[in-house]
């Protein structure tokens, strides 16, 4: 019969491995997601979006800069479209992309809202 010691060696064997894998996992995953970044930073960014409009969830519309070259292509889950090639003697402006947001970013943004009306609040309080 196995004394308690043993399963205890056992369990903590067992444990240990379990960790093991799952630091190996994660480190596998972060080392994925740079090589991913690094991949897509190269390249002379001959294609870029100039902008989108959204005409349902699933179906929109793309403005493209190929080759300095002015494409709209139309997306739906089905297929995408060319719709029209817009001459280059037009001149459009670019909209700075929009930078990921990420959560913290979004927190720190409704925490100074909160902060900024509470303050006026307090201010129409003293006020009376």
């Amino acid at each position: 019969m196995i004394s308690t010691p043993e399963i205890w060696a056992a369990f903590a064997r067992i444990f240990f491995m379990l960790c093991v894998v799952l630091a190996a996992l994660i480190l596998l995953f972060y080392f994925i997601k740079r090589l991913s970044k690094q991949r897509g930073q190269k390249g002379d960014d001959l294609i870029s979006v100039i902008a989108v409009h959204y005409i349902s969830p699933k179906e929109k519309l793309l403005l493209l800069d190929v080759l300095n070259e002015k494409i709209l292509i139309g997306v739906t889950p089905q297929s995408i479209s060319k719709l029209a090639i817009i001459d280059k003697d037009v001149e459009l402006t670019k909209t700075p992309e929009k930078k990921d947001m990420k959560f913290a970013d979004f927190l720190s943004g409704r925490l100074m809202k909160f902060k900024t009306k509470t303050k006026t609040e307090t201010q129409v309080i003293n006020e009376n």
